[in-house]
């Protein structure tokens, strides 16, 4: 469900359209719910509800003009990865890495620029060959804009520091994998990947989540079901009454 997200994007986070929309879609998940009971598969099947980020207000009146630092200029950049928001890369020429760098350290109180090996572990992003030399991102509500390209209309972004509380996110479960009334404490996105291929008895692929942090929330021996290629659209479609049985 995309809409809150676009709505947040183009009118922000605290807007009425994008209250309207989260209506919406909390309407559109209690149907689904009343349809599971309905259907008689409360005691079978297990619901998340979950979304992969928060939103954070633009600061408009104090965006990082990159093309403005002094003593940077794109000429130096082999590769650049800038747009209107709150990260990028950049591939400097040869022999201009030091330079880009020492220019750009320091530019603005609310931008960070490191190199790849000295990129903060905790983000789980900097130790892949596709990953450039330098990498930049903007504290919560700081955007970056290059002069030249259209001005971005969007009044919020996503992307910022995910210890920064506007980036947090909901996890709700409920079901026979789940155990009742519990509340947990908060825990990283990625470990979800891991809990969804447990409850759905498929291998995974490498990753960087681990299932034990999701434990907690699960009964001793929680159901599973081995994995079918059968297509889930018609099942999905039955629950939203969309296709009659």
């Amino acid at each position: 469900m995309k809409l809150p997200d676009s709505a947040g994007h183009k009118y922000g986070p605290e807007s009425t359209q994008r209250k309207n929309m989260i209506k919406q879609v909390d309407r559109t998940i209690g149907y689904l719910r009343q349809r599971i009971r309905e259907s008689g598969l409360e005691s079978n099947l297990s619901l998340i509800i979950t979304s992969d980020h928060g939103m954070e207000t633009v600061i408009k009146t104090n965006e990082i003009h990159i093309q403005t630092v002094a003593n940077f200029t794109f000429k130096d950049i082999q590769f650049e990865l800038l747009d209107y928001g709150p990260n990028g890369l950049l591939v400097p020429k040869e022999g201009k890495l030091e330079h880009v760098y020492s220019v750009l350290k320091n530019a603005h109180p609310n931008l960070h620029v490191y190199k790849k090996a000295d990129f903060p572990r905790r983000f789980r992003y900097a130790n892949h060959s596709r990953i450039t030399p330098l990498l930049l991102y903007s504290d919560p509500g700081y955007a970056f804009t290059l002069s030249g390209r259209p001005t971005n209309r969007w009044k919020c972004f996503h992307g910022f520091d995910n210890e920064a509380m506007a980036m947090k996110t909901i996890f709700r479960a409920v079901g026979p994998a789940f155990r009742r009334g519990l509340l947990v404490e908060p825990f990283d996105s990625v470990h979800v990947y891991a809990l969804l291929c447990e409850l759905l008895g498929i291998t995974p692929e490498p990753h960087d989540g681990d299932l034990e942090a999701l434990r907690p929330m699960t009964p001793p021996t929680p159901p599973r079901r081995p994995f079918s290629r059968q297509p889930c659209a018609p099942v999905v479609r039955s629950l939203l009454g969309l296709v009659r049985p």
